[in-house]
């Protein structure tokens, strides 16, 4: 039996999937998700055979789902899109499957039978390669990351880097601070560094950075370091080691 899980924000969506799948006897639906962040946690506990995946999530992409997903390399996927002709090359280039939005019987049967050949076969993992591909050509111009996976007390969410604060190293773990909200992510300030745009957020010492559109305004402090107030409240520390020659390049951040 192939194990299929359908990843959709929309319930006539889903429930037409749900229809196309019940005249397939060699599949079995084992779960639904309708959030990318739902989506993380259902692909890693479940690890099904195939992923109906819509691209267009509430809190996320498709393509983010899968960049995040443990053992990725082990699944088929089958895009749910409502893309139009040209951004469709991209997926034929990359030999990726697709059905179109609303979803049509015929090319679901022929997408669905594509998938059974290449779970039988065992060549599911070709899709993880070719799936890097097409990211990086979709992405060519978004060096940086635009949301965070926040993984915490057994839930995942999306966490988009505009609401982020300030982020803290705490050893092994960083504290993300994004308004009232804490979370704690199993990570290094190095890395988290690399993933954000440092246009937009800078390191102001050795264990903290802060978003610059989160700073109200800054205070001369000791041996020429400076107090950053934060539109929070919060106050922080802006080493002189790590301050830039001129505020005024902050000006566009």
């Amino acid at each position: 039996m192939i194990r299929v899980a359908i990843v959709d924000d929309e319930p006539p969506a889903r429930r037409k999937l749900h229809r196309l799948l019940a005249n397939e006897p060699d599949f079995s639906i084992v779960g639904e998700a309708t959030s990318g962040a739902e989506a993380v946690c259902l692909l890693n506990r479940l690890q099904p055979d195939l992923v109906f995946l819509d691209i267009g999530l509430p809190d996320c992409t498709g393509f983010e789902v899968v960049e995040t997903v443990e053992q990725r390399d082990r699944l088929q996927i089958i895009f749910v899109t409502a893309f139009d002709e040209f951004a469709l090359k991209a997926f034929e280039h990359h030999a990726l499957d697709y059905v179109l939005k609303p979803v049509e019987p015929s090319r679901f049967t022929a997408a669905l039978e594509r998938a059974r050949r290449m779970i039988e076969s065992g060549r599911s993992g070709e899709v993880a390669s070719r799936l890097e591909e097409l990211v990086r050509s979709l992405r060519a111009d978004a060096a940086y990351a635009a949301r965070l996976l926040i993984q915490e007390d057994g839930r995942s969410l999306f966490l988009d880097v505009r609401r982020i604060d300030w982020l803290e190293a705490a050893r092994n773990y960083v504290c993300v601070h994004a308004g009232v909200e804490t979370y704690i992510v199993r990570a290094t300030l190095e890395t988290m560094a690399g993933k954000l745009d440092p246009a937009k957020f800078r390191r102001i010492n050795r264990s903290k950075i802060v978003n610059l559109n989160s700073i109200a305004e800054l205070r001369s402090w000791f041996h020429g370091d400076q107090k950053i107030v934060l539109k929070s409240g919060a106050e922080l520390t802006w080493s002189r080691r790590y301050r830039p020659d001129s505020l005024e390049e902050l000006e566009k951040a």
